[in-house]
């Protein structure tokens, strides 16, 4: 098992980023320590909290290495160059795999809180449906 920690500031936090490579594939958890940690902090974190943390499911990955003529290498580097002053970051693995960790759970959240609002209406439906057959009882 290969394990990658990454500290860095995220205003208005510090926020480290753990990868995790072993057998099952690519897995990587988030922890957000506020202030600056020390490197004795960091270094008791992983001693003691490391297995606490929440990996997401494991990603599974090859790593293909293509060889290639070293000016179309080039060519194809400036174009990327080019392509990422056009946006903000260059996205790595590591950010594609929390972006579809994040949207995996917002799907989950959005099926169980939609599951439970229908529950309420249901309920709330059988007491009015109760409150009307009271009174039509007369009592």
């Amino acid at each position: 098992m290969k394990l990658l920690a990454t500290i860095f500031f995220e205003s208005p936090y510090w926020v480290g980023t753990f990868e995790r490579i072993d057998s099952e594939g690519f897995a990587m958890a988030r922890n957000i320590f506020g202030k600056e940690p020390l490197d004795a902090e960091v270094y008791e974190f992983v001693l003691y909290y490391i297995d606490k943390l929440n990996f997401g499911k494991p990603w599974q990955f090859e790593l293909e290495i293509k060889r290639m003529n070293p000016k179309r290498k080039q060519r194809e580097v400036r174009r990327e160059m080019e392509k990422l002053k056009l946006t903000s970051r260059p996205s790595t693995f590591a950010q594609n795999y929390m972006r579809e960790e994040l949207e995996q759970n917002k799907k989950e959240r959005k099926s169980i809180s939609r599951n439970e609002r229908e529950a309420l209406v249901e309920r709330q439906f059988l007491l009015k449906q109760a409150k009307q057959k009271e009174k039509r009882r007369g009592h």
